[in-house]
């Protein structure tokens, strides 16, 4: 399974809004584009999926934009993959019994119905907010430069 740039953009977008200091401050598009370096438009597509799925609040006016519909810890990880691109679905019969023609006798089925729910659990498990806690702490860290060496390094002392 490969997540797709849709819902990876939608995530960084929504740790971007659960940054924030001032939480009731909107963030515009425009700022979250040059920030992150994603298209404004394309951003534009991914916030009404987030909107409409609730996760996300328009603000009117000159200085708006968008917030956080909810408390951080209360938005997971598959919600937000979710809103972006539809449920978690690794194969089509999964979701769909009827796509094959082999689904009633189909001895892969099962398994890939246990992945796909295993994943799903996966990504209900982790919140915004600790995605955001994680972000914070990594901004902490050494420039992008001085975090490859450092990985560089840790990973020839264990090879």
């Amino acid at each position: 399974m490969k997540i797709n740039t849709r819902a990876r953009y939608a995530l960084r977008l929504m740790i971007e809004l659960a940054n924030r200091n001032d939480a009731d401050k909107p963030l515009n598009l425009k700022d979250i584009s040059e920030n992150q370096g994603i298209s404004q438009k394309y951003l534009g597509q991914i916030v009404l999926s987030l909107k409409n799925n609730t996760l996300v609040k328009g603000v009117p006016g000159k200085s708006g934009g968008y917030i956080l519909a909810k408390k951080p810890e209360d938005i997971t990880v598959e919600q937000i993959f979710r809103a972006a691109i539809g449920p978690i679905n690794i194969v089509d019969c999964v979701m769909d019994p009827g796509f094959c023609m082999k689904t009633d006798f189909c001895e892969c089925r099962p398994v890939y119905v246990l992945i796909n729910q295993r994943v799903t659990d996966a990504m209900k498990q982790f919140t915004l907010s600790e995605l955001s806690e994680e972000s914070r702490k990594m901004a902490a860290v050494p420039a992008a430069g001085d975090r490859r060496d450092m990985c560089s390094t840790s990973f020839k002392q264990q090879g």
